[in-house]
């Protein structure tokens, strides 16, 4: 078995990785933000984006392909004709060209960015060949900035998208029909106008499906990260919390030898001076024995809970009789009163935490206070309740009980109330703390009665 000061070593060691780490984590809080949620999202929307691209070309294909027939048999000025024409066959064929090059490399925001933004500006030219805001290419101007915002939310390239729109808009307002491009026969232009819409609806529906499908991709993977990380986090509290009760287990037996060697020594000192001065060092070896106690008792894990039956009014009174002695140093009347009820529980462990609740009570009053423990039935709980009379905690420090090193006495280290809260947690139950200034303190721990129906403890 590892000696104490090996077992030191290995707490050193493994505290000072985890100051490391943590002061890692705390300076590289914007790294862990983007690596958890903003690069998954970015990964996602160029993989979707990447697809969106890759098949518009079959899509925009087909509704540009479309367009030409009507126009072609259609009434349309030989010049609108073959501007229109133009303008389709250089925006399908840029698409093709641009789905074969990401075919190659990888698709960035910015190339995404640019590509709706050029394609918008293509449907605006084909808008403004084809008579201006009556031209039935307008539907295809809303699933660029669709996407877009899809795609980008509300970051920056979003509002460049619509801005641009707007501009669009404006323009095919303010010059209406050109003189060589008028409107469009009614009959091209309910043809036209159908595949446009057509078209935009299936790029939309490729578009914003596609990102909704990789948001909760998004959300599946930080659900698996978050989980990841909570059995890492609890897996080194563990470790931690097992090395430092054995620790603790270990400097406690050379505790115990040197408390007993020194009142050994004590019996055979004639100078009451050095009698004085021994019994001083066994109250400060008993001192650190309670605090090693008190943390070996709060590190202890839930299975080695051991349920039975406990009558808690009996274990009450075994803990005024512990508190026998210390309540008559300092002249404080401990009561004990209430209901005859047994619950299914560890009893040493529910003995420790109500032992630890009454001594933090005694140790706050002044002479002459005196300490209440009750016991009853609240609906289908039992309610243990410690209540002393003394000068009361402050708000802030009532919110604060239950910290490590939080205590209303001076130089107390918080690890009875610490204990408490353990054990009542670890029975399925609460603990809560009552107080103001001036008007005591009373801790209530309420227990499920566990095992079958609440019974009363028999007579």
């Amino acid at each position: 078995m590892p000696t104490p000061h090996e077992f030191l070593a290995q707490f050193r060691t493994l505290a000072l990785s985890e100051n490391r780490q943590l002061s890692a984590r705390r300076q590289s809080t914007s790294v862990v933000r983007m690596s958890s949620f903003e690069v998954l999202q970015s990964r996602e929307r160029l993989r979707v984006g990447q697809r969106f691209l890759r098949l518009r070309p079959r899509i925009a294909g087909l509704g540009a392909l479309g367009n030409a027939l009507v126009l072609q048999n259609s009434p349309v000025p030989a010049l609108q004709k073959a501007a229109l024409g133009l303008v389709f066959a250089t925006a399908i064929a840029s698409f093709f060209a641009e789905a074969w090059w990401l075919g190659r490399r990888p698709l960035t925001e910015r190339w995404l960015l640019n590509s709706l933004g050029l394609t918008l500006a293509a449907l605006g030219a084909g808008a403004l060949l084809s008579g201006g805001l009556t031209s039935p290419i307008l539907p295809l101007l809303f699933a660029p900035v669709v996407v877009g915002f899809a795609a980008f939310a509300r970051a920056r390239p979003s509002w460049l998208l619509l801005g641009e729109a707007l501009v669009m808009f404006s323009v095919l307002g303010l010059l209406g029909p050109l003189g060589a491009f008028p409107e469009l026969p009614t009959t091209a232009l309910r043809g036209m106008l159908w595949l446009s819409a057509t078209a935009s609806l299936a790029l939309l529906a490729l578009g914003v499906i596609g990102l909704v499908d990789a948001h909760a991709r998004i959300a599946a993977e930080l659900d698996r990260l978050r989980t990841d990380m909570l059995q890492e986090a609890e897996h080194r509290a563990a470790s931690v919390e097992h090395l430092g009760a054995q620790v603790a287990h270990e400097v406690k037996n050379p505790l115990a030898a040197a408390r007993g060697l020194v009142q050994l020594v004590e019996r055979h000192v004639e100078s009451e001076r050095d009698k004085q001065r021994l019994a001083v060092v066994v109250t400060e070896v008993d001192r650190a024995l309670a605090v090693l106690q008190d943390y070996l008792s709060f590190a202890r894990p839930l299975s080695d809970l051991k349920l039975g039956a406990v009558p808690l009014l009996a274990l009450l009174e075994d803990v005024a009789g512990v508190l026998e002695a210390r309540a008559h140093d300092k002249g404080v009347t401990v009561r004990i009163s209430g209901e005859k009820l047994e619950i299914f529980a560890d009893r040493q462990r529910l003995r420790d935490a109500v032992l630890n609740l009454a001594l933090n009570a005694i140790t706050a009053l002044p002479r002459g206070g005196k300490v209440e423990l009750n016991v009853a039935r609240i609906q289908a709980r039992a309610r243990l309740t410690i209540t002393d009379d003394g000068p009361g905690i402050s708000a802030e420090l009532l919110e604060r009980l239950g910290q490590p090193f939080t205590s209303a006495t001076e130089g107390g280290t918080g690890l009875g109330v610490m204990l408490a809260e353990s054990v009542t947690r670890q029975h399925g139950g609460e603990l809560r703390f009552e107080s103001a200034p001036g008007q005591g303190v009373r801790a209530l721990i309420e227990l499920p009665f566990g095992g079958a129906e609440p019974r009363a403890e028999a007579s």
